[in-house]
């Protein structure tokens, strides 16, 4: 881990846990559910793994995004995986909205609906998600 960080999930498909796991691994950063055990505190970024509820995120994504100050993490990441993502701008005026920065453009992992609900992820979009998320900690830590 090159700084202090934290992954946070809301998986509902397992979609986003499978992500976030991966994310933490690649980091060595800890991963917690949203909400969390702990709430955040003096982090330099804090990755925010969710699945969309239709086009929008869950009212507990929204409220972990409502209750961030600065104290609790100065750069906050976003990645949505779902089929639609018209949500997602609402998440990143509420994080701008406390001050804190959006670091990179949020990533979107495309999933469609299968027969039972969301379908499931494939290693490439897992992969994916971990080169981005890589990329912002490079860029973090410049």
């Amino acid at each position: 881990m090159k700084f202090k960080m934290r992954i946070l999930q809301f998986s509902v498909a397992g979609n986003a846990e499978r992500i976030a796991l991966a994310i933490s691994s690649d980091q060595k950063a800890g991963c917690d559910k949203i909400p969390p055990a702990y709430p955040i505190e003096n982090e330099k970024l804090a990755f925010i793994v969710f699945e969309m509820k239709g086009a929008k995120a869950d009212k507990s994504v929204a409220a972990l995004c409502n209750d961030l100050t600065t104290a609790r993490t100065k750069n906050v990441a976003l990645c949505a995986v779902g089929a639609k993502f018209d949500g997602v701008q609402g998440l990143v005026d509420a994080v701008k909205a406390k001050g804190i920065n959006i670091v990179g453009e949020p990533h979107k992992c495309a999933v469609k609906a299968g027969l039972f609900g969301q379908g499931k992820i494939t290693d490439a979009d897992v992969n994916a998600a971990v080169g981005w998320a890589a990329k912002i900690v490079d860029d973090l830590a410049e």
